[in-house]
Formats: structure tokens, sequence, C-alpha cells
């Protein structure tokens, strides 16, 4: 018999107690919807209470989607991923976000091609 994988509950949890919806812990840690209910479901089972999780994305919002991420870029960003309690792919994403909306992309890339 496996043993099961506690690794995603105090992060999934702690969300949740916040009244985080489910697809917004799942995209902060890199995982689908359905292991956080699955998580939550688990919890709860065994005596944690949390707020009623909501379901399905922010009405208008659409998150930021990485499909791929390579393994050395991956690796670079794992230990800052997990000092942060999420995945590398959310990282990216959140990095990706920031950066999109302070316009440091020039300033980042340094390379004289985008505004005077």
């Amino acid at each position: 018999m496996r043993a099961r994988d506690d690794s995603l509950d105090a992060a999934i949890a702690e969300q949740a107690q916040k009244a985080v919806r489910a697809s917004d812990i799942a995209r902060n840690l890199g995982v689908t919807p359905n292991r956080v209910h699955s998580v939550l479901s688990f919890l709860r089972r065994h005596g944690a209470e949390f707020p009623p999780v909501k379901s399905g994305p922010r009405p208008g919002l659409q998150g930021p989607r990485l499909t791929r991420l390579n393994a050395e870029l991956r690796g670079a960003l794992m230990p800052h991923a997990a000092a942060r309690g999420m995945s590398a792919r959310a990282l990216a994403a959140r990095i990706l976000e920031i950066v999109t909306r302070d316009d440091l992309v020039d300033a980042i890339l340094d390379d004289g091609e985008g505004q005077p």
C-alpha cells in the first residue's frame, strides 16, 4: 500500500482558512483543483474545519498559463519556489505577472530594444 502524500496539506489548509478559491490555491501551488479538493476532503474527514471553498476561476479573470519549463529553469526556480510554498511553474507565472504589471521587461533584459 502506498503512503499518502501529505506534502501539500499545510499549504492548502492555510489558504483554505483564508477562504481562497480552490482554483487560486491550485494555481498558487502548481497543482490541479481536483488535488486541492481531494486534500481538503481528507483533512475535513480527519477533523479540520475550513470555510466553504469556492470552485472555479474568479469571475472575469484569467490567470497566466505556462505549459512548460525546461529542467534547467525548473531546477533554478525550485529553491525560490519551495521557500514560498509554491511550485516552480507557479513562481514563474507570478514572476511574469509582476514583470508585466510593473513594466520591468526593459529593465530586466537591458538589451536596448525597448522603450527609450
